[in-house]
C-alpha cells in the first residue's frame, strides 16, 4: 500500500518535472515566435501541458504528506489544480476560437486561484517541517514567482512571455523535491517490506 502510493507520488514529480520543461521551451520559443503576433495552436498546447506538469506537482506536494494541516494543504492544492483546469479549458477555448480578449477573465481568475493556491501549500508545507531548506520553499517560489510575469504584461508582452517561460524553474524544483522524496518513500517501503518479509 505505501509502495503503491509513492510510485504514484513519483509519476507525480515525474509529471511535473516534464510539465516545467515543456514550461521553459514555451518561454524559449517564444523569442524566435512572439506570441503575440500568433494565432496558432501549439503555444496553447504547449501552456496547457505545462499546467498538467503543475497540477503534477501539486498534487504530488499533497501526498507526500509533508504540508499541516493536512486539511488545509487539500484546499490549496484544489485551489491550484481549479486554477490550473481552468486554464487548461482557455487553452482549447483559444485553439478553437482565438478570441484572445473575450478569455482574459478566465485567464485572470485561473492565475487568482494558482497563487492562493500554491501560497496556501506553501505556508503550509513551512508548518509541516518535514521539508528543509530551500526544499521547504519550493511550493511558495513557484506561486510567488507569478508576480513577475503578471507584473510585466502591461509594459511588454515580448518580455511577459520569456519569463512564464522561466516560471518553469521554480515548478522544476517542486518536481525534484517531489520526485526524490517519493524515492526515498518508496525505498524505506522496500526495506520495511524486505524486513517484514524476514
Amino acid at each position: 500500500m505505501i509502495m503503491n502510493i509513492a510510485s504514484r507520488v513519483h509519476l507525480a514529480g515525474l509529471v511535473c518535472l516534464a510539465g516545467s520543461m515543456l514550461q521553459i521551451i514555451y518561454g524559449l520559443l517564444s523569442i524566435p515566435f512572439p506570441y503575440a503576433q500568433s494565432i496558432a495552436a501549439w503555444p496553447e498546447i504547449l501552456w496547457a501541458l505545462a499546467n498538467v506538469g503543475m497540477i503534477g506537482g501539486a498534487l504530488g506536494l499533497l501526498a507526500l504528506g509533508v504540508a499541516r494541516p493536512g486539511w488545509i494543504a487539500l484546499i490549496g492544492a484544489t485551489l491550484t489544480i481549479l486554477g490550473n483546469l481552468i486554464r487548461i479549458v482557455v487553452s482549447a477555448l483559444l485553439i478553437l476560437f482565438p478570441l484572445q480578449d473575450a478569455y482574459v477573465p478566465l485567464i485572470l481568475v485561473s492565475i487568482f486561484l494558482v497563487v492562493l493556491g500554491m501560497g496556501v501549500l506553501g505556508i503550509t508545507t513551512l508548518l509541516g517541517k518535514q521539508l528543509s531548506g530551500w526544499q521547504a520553499w519550493t511550493p511558495l517560489l513557484a506561486g510567488g514567482f507569478t508576480f513577475i510575469p503578471a507584473s510585466i504584461y502591461s509594459i511588454s508582452l515580448f518580455f511577459h512571455f520569456i519569463l512564464l517561460g522561466l516560471w518553469g524553474l521554480p515548478w522544476m524544483l517542486v518536481g525534484y523535491v517531489v520526485f526524490t522524496h517519493a524515492a526515498k518513500q518508496e525505498m524505506v517501503a522496500q526495506v520495511s517490506g524486505a524486513t517484514t518479509g524476514k
